[in-house]
């Protein structure tokens, strides 16, 4: 039994007609007679009752005709998703996130490539760019977006600068700095200081505190909150100051005041995508290649800047 056989039967039963069904398989009925001959010899039945103008399936006929129908409709869709699999445009992938940078322009972007790629699974995770490098090691994530490891990918991850985005103090709203229109480090340096930690987003806390040190200040710093949301509240009611992306403007602030540098910091958003990516990741990769106006629309939207 064969998948020529089974479609040769299917035909044969629908046709009702040997010479009919040989002619719509582009065959001479010889060759349809040996095919169901040899598949009645098979089964041990009669699947067809003969007369000189027609034929009409058995009792078992009929009941092997449907198993016929379901054996070629698996094996075609079999077929169509091995085929949709090895070309990118269908199975799982798997994006990490920061949600503070993120939260504003992922879904959008996410909800327009499921529109183009509707057989895509996509599954988010909510990580720092720490835990997106070991997802990344771990063969884990197929896409990344995050701030910069510096020397962690080397080797294994390729990166694309997205946007900057620039660096804001942040005070309570009764802090003595609220009123201020814009903030140097040196008038920041006499208050506690607060920065998101170090263990989560290396790059973002190096760029923050280099910064000081590169004026010769030496900052006073107290706590490393492990999420944004969590700094904000601890700015909110207290006397410290910290220094965050412009992004977590787009968090819940209430009782925080936002203040710009007067020397402007930026810290880069990245995506990132293992040397040698899935097969969905280089559908996504693509798919953002054509999406670079509407990309750069979102991210304006968000409050990040083209510094670079």
């Amino acid at each position: 039994m064969n998948f020529k056989h089974l479609k040769t039967f299917i035909t044969v039963a629908r046709c009702g007609n040997f010479s009919v069904a040989a002619a719509k398989l582009h065959t001479v009925q010889s060759a349809v007679s040996r095919h169901i001959t040899t598949l009645e010899r098979e089964l041990d039945v009669c699947l067809f009752e003969r007369n000189t103008r027609n034929v009409k399936l058995t009792a078992a006929g009929e009941a092997f005709f449907n198993h016929a129908k379901a054996i070629i409709s698996h094996c075609e869709t079999a077929k169509t998703d091995t085929q949709l699999i090895a070309a990118g445009k269908k199975g799982v992938l798997r994006i990490g996130y920061v949600s503070s940078a993120c939260a504003h322009f992922l879904p959008q972007l996410l909800r327009h490539f499921r529109q183009d790629e509707p057989n895509i699974d996509i599954k988010i995770y909510e990580l720092t760019a720490a835990e997106q490098l070991n997802a990344f090691s771990d063969n884990m994530l197929d896409i990344g977006f995050s701030r910069p490891v510096v020397g962690g990918y080397d080797g294994r991850v390729e990166r694309k600068h997205l946007c900057d985005d620039p660096i804001y103090a942040v005070v309570a709203q009764e802090h003595p700095l609220a009123q201020h229109a814009h903030l140097a480090l040196d008038d920041i340096a006499s208050f506690p200081l607060a920065l998101f930690a170090r263990a989560h987003a290396p790059s973002l806390f190096d760029t923050l505190t280099n910064a000081f040190y590169k004026q010769n200040i030496e900052p006073d710093l107290h706590d490393e909150p492990i999420s944004m949301q969590a700094l904000l509240t601890h700015v909110a009611s207290g006397n410290s100051v910290a220094l965050v992306p412009g992004c977590v403007r787009n968090l819940q602030t209430t009782h925080c005041t936002f203040i710009p540098l007067a020397t402007p910091l930026y810290v880069s958003l990245e995506m990132h995508w293992l040397k040698q990516p899935s097969s969905t990741a280089d559908t996504w990769l693509q798919w953002c290649d054509n999406q670079t106006e509407q990309l750069s629309t979102l991210m304006n939207a968000a409050g990040f800047s083209a510094h670079r």
